[in-house]
C-alpha cells in the first residue's frame, strides 16, 4: 500500500479570524499544486503539516496515525522547503549539506553518502565546493531542495521553489521536483500556475481559508469550459471594459486587443473560449470570485 497523508476537517482559528476553515484532503504519492492568492490560508496548512503551528481542530494522520502522536517520527518523515529560508553564503554546496544533516541529527556516515546523492540528484555536483554566495537564484534553490531531501523523506512540502528565477531555471527546478515525486508525497505552494501545470496530479485549491477544490487538472479544465469568454476590440474599447470587470486579463492578439473573463453564465457579448483552457482559466474562474467546484457563478469577474 502507498503511503498517505491524510487532512481531516483542519481548522486553525486566531481569535475571531478563521485562517483555514474545515479543510480535507488526502495525499498520495506524486505532485498536489497548492494553489490560492495570499492570505488564503497556505502558509498556515504548511505550518500545521509540518507541526510547527497548533491546530485549532481537525486531524493530520500520517497513514492512519495522528502526526501528534509522532513527535521526532513524523518530523523525520518530512522535507520542508520555507518560502525565502536564508543560506551561508560562505558555505560551499557540500558543507551546507553536511551541515544541515547534522541540524536533522543523521549519522556522519549517512551525510557523506546522501550528500553526494542529493547533489547529484539537483545536477549541483560539479559546483559542490563552490560557494553559494557565487550560485545564481536557480542554483540556490536547487541547494535547499537537495537539503530537504536529505534522511530520505517521504513527505516534501515546498514554499515557493521557483520564486524569483528566471523561466530556465524554473524549469530545471520543476523537472527535479518531477523527478522527486516518483516515490513520495510533494505539495507545492506556488503562485507560479505553469510549475504544476505539467506534473501536478492534483490541485488543492484555497481561498480565504476555505477548500473551493481538490481535483486532477483535467477534471478542473473540463469543470471550467464554458466558463471562460473574450471581448476583442480596439484598446479603448478593452481598456473600457476592464472598468466592468477589473479581474479580467487583457492581452494582445496580432491587431486586436483581447479581455479574457470567466463567469457562469458569461456576460452578453463575450465570445466563449472553446480551446486552449489553462490552469490559469480555472484560477481566474475559482479564486478570483465566489465559486466552489461543482458549484455556480452568477457574476463574471
Amino acid at each position: 500500500m502507498p503511503n498517505k497523508l491524510e487532512i481531516r476537517h483542519l481548522t486553525k482559528v486566531y481569535g475571531s479570524f478563521r485562517a483555514l476553515s474545515d479543510v480535507s484532503f488526502t495525499l498520495e504519492p506524486g505532485v498536489t499544486g497548492l494553489l490560492g492568492a495570499n492570505g488564503a490560508g497556505k502558509s498556515t496548512l504548511m505550518k500545521l503539516m509540518t507541526d510547527h503551528m497548533k491546530r485549532t481542530e481537525g486531524e493530520i494522520l500520517w497513514n492512519d496515525t495522528d502526526i501528534l502522536k509522532m513527535g521526532a517520527k513524523w518530523r523525520a518523515l518530512i522535507g520542508y522547503t520555507p518560502q525565502l529560508p536564508g543560506v551561508y553564503d560562505d558555505f560551499s554546496a557540500k558543507r551546507f549539506l553536511y551541515y544541515m544533516g547534522a541540524l536533522k541529527g543523521m549519522k556522519r556516515r549517512d551525510i557523506r553518502e546522501q550528500t553526494d546523492e542529493m547533489l547529484q540528484a539537483v545536477n549541483l555536483s560539479d559546483n559542490a565546493h563552490k560557494k553559494i554566495g557565487t550560485f545564481s537564484g536557480g542554483m540556490r534553490q536547487r541547494v535547499l531542495l537537495a537539503s530537504s531531501m536529505l534522511g530520505r523523506p517521504q513527505v516534501l512540502i515546498l514554499d515557493e521553489p521557483t520564486a524569483g528565477l528566471d523561466p530556465e531555471e524554473r524549469i530545471r527546478i520543476r523537472n527535479d521536483i518531477a523527478e522527486l515525486a516518483r516515490d513520495r508525497i510533494v505539495l507545492l505552494a506556488t503562485h507560479v500556475v505553469s510549475d504544476i501545470a505539467c506534473i501536478a496530479k492534483r490541485v488543492l485549491l484555497l481561498r480565504r481559508g476555505e477548500q473551493i477544490a481538490f481535483e486532477t487538472p483535467q477534471a478542473l479544465l473540463a469543470d471550467a469550459e464554458g466558463k471562460i469568454g473574450e471581448f476583442s476590440g480596439t484598446y479603448e474599447e478593452i481598456r473600457a471594459l476592464q472598468a466592468q470587470y477589473p479581474g479580467g486579463e487583457l492581452a494582445q492578439h496580432k491587431e486586436e486587443f483581447v479581455l479574457r473573463v470567466a463567469g457562469d453564465p458569461l456576460p452578453e457579448g463575450c465570445r466563449p473560449v472553446t480551446d486552449a483552457l489553462t490552469l490559469e482559466d480555472v484560477c481566474h474562474l475559482y479564486l478570483k470570485g465566489d465559486r466552489k467546484y461543482g458549484g455556480a457563478e452568477k457574476t463574471a469577474d
